[in-house]
């Protein structure tokens, strides 16, 4: 049973929801980006940029988010690319180079000529972070230079720039669980695992993420109405998005039910798999069947066909085996 919807705009369209309210953000730079001016990034001096810049051949294909910040009294604008498609995308890092480059070029746009020739004028900092879910490794250059010829003949004078990978899956689990916030408990259930995993996980994200307020755990509710494929959540969806409002004492009860539902959901898929694999099996041996005896007696009446038709998978291998053997239809009569 798969988990998660395979549409990656989907799954862009819910993290940037989620990434949208900047406290979330705040917390994702300050867990999981290890560099020294986290420190400098709060609630109170960043804020969303209500604006796109992926190209428009790209536009089912990632999403992105933009946010800036005032440090020291100077603009620093974050740029968030959301790459969940299924397979990793080696020219990632040149779109990110047209998409900082555009941003630049509409700052320079939007300010006065006089100020940008001015010996002051400083362009703002562009953070570029990629935010990843993909199941294979993630091994696109995190350097600029890497992907440009000769980069290393010429040094410093190729332009460079080193964007910061969060890769959602390559978290622990101990490691996400002792953060007990809204974007690790996202990303325990974005990982791939299987179905009684991610069960697990939400119930320990339940009985353990305490600091959770109640708007957190519907926006986390929302998340995963969005994200769960259709068939887990026509089956089990409302009863999972329960267990993260539930009282404690209720949760374990409940993960069990669900557990219950899903290993009989299990059993009946794998019985009817079964029986629909030994009804095309035998299909198949009437086929072979009406050929042989077409082949060796001519055209048979309707009458013969639809008692053959009819005919279990022991009786038809018998007249398989036996074709050799005999001699008229009317032994075949006879033996059905």
């Amino acid at each position: 049973m798969r988990i998660k919807k395979e549409m990656h705009h989907i799954h862009d369209k819910s993290y940037k929801d989620l990434f949208s309210n900047k406290e979330l953000l705040v917390d994702m730079i300050q867990n999981f980006v290890k560099s020294s001016w986290i420190k400098e990034i709060t609630k109170d001096n960043i804020e969303l940029v209500n604006k796109s810049y992926i190209l428009s051949d790209y536009e089912e294909l990632e999403s992105d988010i933009v946010y800036k910040a005032t440090i020291d009294d100077r603009e620093v604008i974050f740029y968030i690319l959301l790459e969940f498609q299924s397979y990793v995308d080696y020219s990632m890092p040149i779109r990110l180079f047209l998409y900082m480059s555009e941003i630049w070029r509409e700052v320079l746009k939007n300010t006065k000529q006089a100020e940008v020739k001015s010996k002051d004028f400083r362009l703002p900092a562009i953070v570029p972070l990629v935010l990843y879910n993909g199941e294979y490794k993630w091994t696109v250059e995190k350097k600029f230079k890497n992907i440009i010829n000769k980069s290393e003949l010429f040094g410093n004078n190729i332009i460079d720039f080193e964007y910061i990978l969060i890769d959602i899956n390559k978290y622990e689990k101990e490691e996400l669980m002792e953060l007990k916030n809204l974007v690790s408990a996202v990303f325990l259930l974005d990982q791939k695992v299987d179905i009684e995993e991610f069960i697990s996980r939400v119930k320990d994200i339940a009985i353990g993420f305490n600091n959770l307020t109640e708007e957190q755990k519907m926006m986390l509710r929302h998340w995963l109405r969005v994200t769960l494929s259709d068939e887990l959540k026509g089956k089990l969806g409302e009863k999972i998005e329960d267990i993260l409002i539930a009282k404690k004492e209720e949760v374990n009860r409940m993960t069990s039910n669900i557990s219950k539902t899903i290993k009989e959901t299990f059993e009946k898929t794998r019985e009817e798999g079964m029986e629909k694999g030994i009804e095309k099996a035998r299909q198949k041996d009437v086929e072979i069947v009406l050929k042989l005896l077409t082949k060796k007696f001519g055209n048979l009446d309707d009458v013969l066909k639809k008692k053959i038709e009819k005919l279990d998978s022991d009786k038809l291998s018998c007249i398989i085996e036996n074709i050799l053997d005999i001699e008229s239809l009317q032994e075949v009569i006879k033996s059905i």
